[in-house]
Formats: structure tokens, sequence, C-alpha cells
């Protein structure tokens, strides 16, 4: 082989080298692309377009998550405002409050559904949401996800805060009734009509017969203890002033060893009645202790989960900033 000849053949391997480091490096280049996952850093122009669709709607939802936090914190302070009165005994207002939390939790559920709705129309969130969205983005919308729930159930809190509060205002009602019709019956005796107060009396009976009935009702969630001695206190001076009326109609008004009898035992049972009204008050705490507080604690829950879910939501939008595509 000529001098010519040789060099040709090592011009030929060397190409045949070049090209085959060539080759190499090009499919290293290759696979190295392909190994870049979309929805990361590593290739923002694969994900750039679906995250500018997607981050609007995250940033409308958040609004509403927003408005369903203060919706939730008006509704908060509405049943501390009504347990307050309730626990105080003053019942006067407590059925406006009612109703202004009842209107509250109206449009606490209708921000919710309707957060609901917006997320329920978020784009590209599928099983292959990586091809289409960067996973801060991603992160948003199941963080936001995951708050559209957290209202559910309130609604049966506040029927059950509403029930107890009707309950506990009829309750006051009847306590306050039967005071009066006590106070009638005695009012008629002490004029010596007997058998009129006899009459004023049955009212009395029928109102602890009905006031009762609804401590029966309230025993199965609530202490009645305090209400039970209540009631039997004032039924039981209620029988006292029975006992004396009829004794003075059987007697046509004549003080006899009966009648004398009769008015002692008034006299004991009346001692042992409350001197004011702080036993009402007792009374209505027990009532709210009895599953009002348990309404107040799940709606302050879901006011502290939704303060917090408001929270990171904002945290994630502010860290989340989408580049355009170069």
């Amino acid at each position: 082989m000529g001098d010519t000849e040789f060099l040709k053949a090592v011009a030929i391997r060397v190409l045949w080298a070049l090209i085959a480091l060539l080759i190499a490096l090009g499919g290293a280049g290759i696979v190295a692309t392909m190994n870049h996952v979309p929805g990361t850093d590593a290739r923002e122009e694969l994900t750039w377009a679906g995250d500018a669709q997607v981050v609007p709607v995250l940033d409308g939802a958040t609004v509403q998550l927003e408005a369903l936090a203060d919706g939730v914190d008006r509704l908060a302070t509405t049943a501390r405002g009504a347990l307050t009165q309730m626990s105080a005994g003053d019942t006067a207002g407590l059925g406006d409050t009612v109703n202004e939390g009842t209107t509250r939790l109206t449009s606490v559920r209708q921000v919710a559904d309707e957060l609901e709705a917006a997320l329920a129309g978020v784009p590209f969130t599928g099983d292959e949401w990586a091809l289409r969205l960067s996973a801060g983005v991603h992160e948003r919308y199941g963080q936001l996800e995951g708050t559209a729930g957290l209202t559910r159930g309130l609604e049966d809190d506040w029927a059950a805060f509403t029930g107890r509060a009707l309950d506990a205002a009829h309750l006051s009602g009847l306590l306050a009734r039967h005071d009066e019709e006590t106070a009638a019956a005695a009012k008629e005796g002490s004029a010596g009509k007997y058998k009129a107060a006899l009459a004023g009396l049955d009212a009395s009976d029928a109102t602890v017969a009905e006031a009762r009935g609804l401590r029966d009702r309230l025993a199965k969630t609530t202490d009645v203890a305090t209400l039970t001695d209540w009631l039997d206190r004032n039924a039981g001076y209620d029988a006292a002033l029975r006992t004396l009326y009829g004794a003075l109609v059987t007697s046509d008004g004549r003080v006899t060893a009966e009648v004398k009898k009769a008015f002692e035992g008034e006299q004991a049972v009346r001692a042992q009645l409350p001197g004011d009204t702080r036993g009402l008050v007792v009374i209505m705490s027990d009532i709210a202790q009895g599953g009002l507080n348990q309404a107040v604690i799940s709606i302050e829950e879901a006011r502290g989960s939704l303060a917090r879910a408001l929270e990171v939501q904002q945290q994630l939008r502010d860290g989340g900033a989408i580049a355009p595509p170069e």
C-alpha cells in the first residue's frame, strides 16, 4: 500500500469516528431533552399556555374563597352573639339574631356553591395534568379544591343551634308566663275570690306541664337539673296555694285549723322559691351547653380552616408568577 492510499484509509477512519461521535452526542442531547418532565421549571414553555389559561380561573376562585371566609366570619360573630344572649337569658332579641344568622348561612352556602362550580370548570386537572400545567399551578388548584367542602355541615349545625335557641326562648316565655299566672291567681285569693284563684292556678298547672314536656325533650342532650328544680319548686308553691284556697272555700273564708295549717305550708314553700332571676340565667346556660356550644365550635372551626386555607393560597399565588415563553 502506498503512502497516498494509507493516508486515505486513516482519513476515512477518522471521519467515521467523528460521525459516530456526533451521532452519540446528538442522541445524548435527545435523551436529555426527553428527560425534562413537563410541569417542571425545566420546560416552562410546555406548560405556559395551560398555566396562562388556568391561573385567572384560580385567581377568581381565590376571590370567592375570600368571600366565603368573610361570610363564615360574620356567621361566627352572629352565632356567638346568640349564644351570649341565651346564656344571659336575653330572649327579646334572640329571634332576630337567629334570623340574621340564617340569612348569613344562606349567603355562605351560595358562595360555597359558586366556588365549587368554579373549581369544577378548571381545565387540565385530570391525571395527565403534568402535560399542560406546572407543578406550582396544579398545587394551587389542589389546595383550593380542598377548601370547597369546609362549610359542609354548617346547615345541620345551625339547624341544631336554631332549634336550641327557640327552645330556650320558648322555655323562658313559659316560665315568665307561669309567674304571671300564679301572681294573678294569688291576687284573686288576696281579694277573697278563692274559686277564681283556683281557676287561675289551673292555668299555672297547664303551663308547668308544658314546660315539663319541653324539659323532657331537652333532657336527651342537656343537663336539666336546674330546670327541674325550678319547675318543682314553682309547682310546689302552686300546690300550696291550691291547698290554701281550697281550705278557704271549704271554710267559707273563715280561719279554721285547716286554713291555718295550709297557710303555714304556703309560707314554708314560698321561702324556698328563688328570690331573683339568676336561676333563669343558669337554665339558659345549661341549654346552651346541650348543643349550642358545639354548633358555635363547628362554625369557629370552619372559620379557622378557611382563614388558614386563604393564607396558604395567597402564599402560593404570590410565589407562582408565570414567566412568558422565550
